[in-house]
């Protein structure tokens, strides 16, 4: 399992339910086997725990959130996580541990615990009716639907940023000669950090073809090995599957 995903919700509470809602929708796709979709709305520090049983790579947590933003407004935010003073952290487990229910609580206290994943992304949608009852609002349930979609290209593209990651560890200390190659690479890494940061593709796609390009006129670096060849490659391939399927139309 290398992705969680997270619905945050208050149960029955109208709107501010969306998170558990999504949840059971995204659980019934099948999202993959390295997905685990959960509903989380038992409290910050179970969440934390639940964390570091699991260690995923990667956590997408989908829930309503009011920020005073229009009603069914739909937000995805990269998350830097938090550094927490001792105090902070005791208030926010406090918090959670007397029922208070909110994504901040939940990045805060997974964040002071050390427990928050590298790679944290949330999606919220903006909430109309936060009274006790069943069922969503026009407006959050028109969010709902965006933010799964949000949800669903976080995870196709989890293994491309985890990737990206293990090049740009394997390309630290310069070992590699310089090469037209080599700069295309470096520019298509620092693309998909934007990519991971504001969740748009921007200039990967041309980036890529560059990369292939280069490759295929023999413009390497020297003191490549099979591992570097086949990194390269994989990336060039996972960028070729993303394209296809994100270019089809949603059914």
């Amino acid at each position: 399992m290398t992705v969680l995903v997270g619905g945050v919700s208050e149960l029955f509470q109208g709107d501010l339910d969306l998170g558990r809602l999504a949840a059971e929708r995204l659980a019934a796709e099948g999202l993959g086997p390295d997905v685990l979709v959960e509903d989380l709305h038992y409290g910050a520090v179970a969440v934390a725990q639940r964390l570091e049983d699991l260690r995923p790579d990667s956590l997408v947590l989908v829930a309503a959130v009011r920020r005073g933003r229009a009603p069914g407004t739909v937000e995805r935010r990269r998350i830097d996580p938090p550094q927490l003073a001792p105090d902070d952290l005791q208030a926010a487990v406090g918090n959670a541990v007397v029922g208070y229910v909110h994504v901040d609580l939940v990045v805060d206290v997974a964040a002071g615990l050390r427990v928050l994943p590298g790679r944290t992304v949330t999606v919220e949608v903006e909430p109309e009716e936060v009274d006790p009852g069943e069922g969503l609002s026009p407006s959050a349930a028109a969010g709902l639907g965006a933010a799964l979609a949000i949800v669903r290209d976080e995870v196709r593209r989890a293994p491309l940023l985890r990737l990206a990651d293990e090049l740009r560890t394997l390309l630290e200390g310069y070992r590699l000669g310089d090469s037209a190659s080599l700069r295309a690479l470096h520019a298509l890494l620092d693309e998909l950090v934007r990519l991971d940061r504001d969740g748009r593709w921007g200039a990967t796609f041309r980036l890529r073809d560059r990369l292939r390009l280069g490759i295929a006129a023999g413009a390497s670096s020297e003191g490549m090995d099979h591992r570097d060849w086949g990194l390269w490659w994989a990336l060039i391939e996972e960028l070729d599957r993303l394209e296809a399927l994100e270019a089809r139309p949603v059914p």
